[in-house]
């Protein structure tokens, strides 16, 4: 009977460990774009969406990026949390599952066009990044295009990540006008930041259809630097967005 009596004991004093334990063991699910892989790193930048949406953009540890694609709806079911880790490759922090139960991709929401953005934009501030000397912002517009929130702002933290010195903000043209950061010089696309630089894509909406997406783009600093008449076009069998076309060059006077 003693036995049975600190058995029963031992089992009550155990309870709320072992609760806690299956409260902690639960599963949970991020639902999410792939927008950037990143090989060297392992990792993958990623825009929570449907029922994980409103979380902010992560850099998910992944060592098996070869079998996935930019552009994929990546659901990811893991347990116990996840453990932030720093990589040498990438200015942010990756996070990794404490342990991860399944991987999925769902082909029907397969979608690279933020990944198009963001190589647009990466080579537009590559090709200006002269002009990034002494520049404490970086303003990423991209609000005039079919990306939702989500991706806007995982291409605002690719940048984050890039650009580390600089503070990057998603603003419109318009916005940062209105609070006094640009300064137009004259009538017509010459702006003045003192502090930063814009880089925006604007969609041609009355040209845009499912299969085509018809933009624009530019470098502000001081002047207006771009690429106009840009165009992808995305394949009706894989759903794919092809790598953007530039149809000019374009620079204020």
């Amino acid at each position: 009977m003693k036995r049975l009596y600190l058995f029963l004991l031992t089992a009550l004093l155990l309870l709320p460990l072992f609760c806690s334990c299956v409260m902690t063991g639960e599963d949970e699910t991020l639902t999410a774009r792939i927008v950037r892989i990143y090989p060297d790193a392992d990792a993958l930048l990623l825009a929570p969406m449907g029922m994980s949406e409103g979380q902010p953009p992560i850099f998910l540890s992944w060592e098996w990026h070869e079998q996935l694609t930019e552009g994929d709806c990546l659901v990811l079911t893991y347990r116990g949390g996840m453990v932030e880790e720093q990589s040498p490759y990438l200015n942010a922090p990756v996070f990794r599952p404490k342990k991860t139960v399944s991987v999925t991709t769902d082909g029907k929401r397969f979608d690279n066009l933020a990944s198009i953005y963001l190589n647009v934009l990466t080579d537009l501030a590559k090709e200006e990044e002269q002009y990034f000397d002494g520049k404490t912002q970086l303003a990423i517009d991209i609000e005039e295009t079919a990306l939702p929130a989500n991706e806007q702002h995982a291409i605002a933290a690719a940048f984050a990540q890039m650009y580390p010195s600089m503070t990057v903000i998603e603003e419109s043209r318009s916005d940062l006008k209105a609070k006094g950061f640009l300064t137009q010089l004259y009538d017509g696309p010459r702006w003045y930041w003192s502090d930063g630089v814009i880089l925006e894509i604007y969609e041609n909406t009355n040209k845009c259809t499912d299969r085509t997406r018809y933009f624009g783009t530019s470098f502000n600093c001081g002047f207006t630097h771009g690429w106009s008449d840009c165009s992808t076009s995305r394949d009706a069998d894989s759903g794919v967005w092809s790598a953007h076309k530039v149809g000019g060059l374009y620079m204020a006077d």
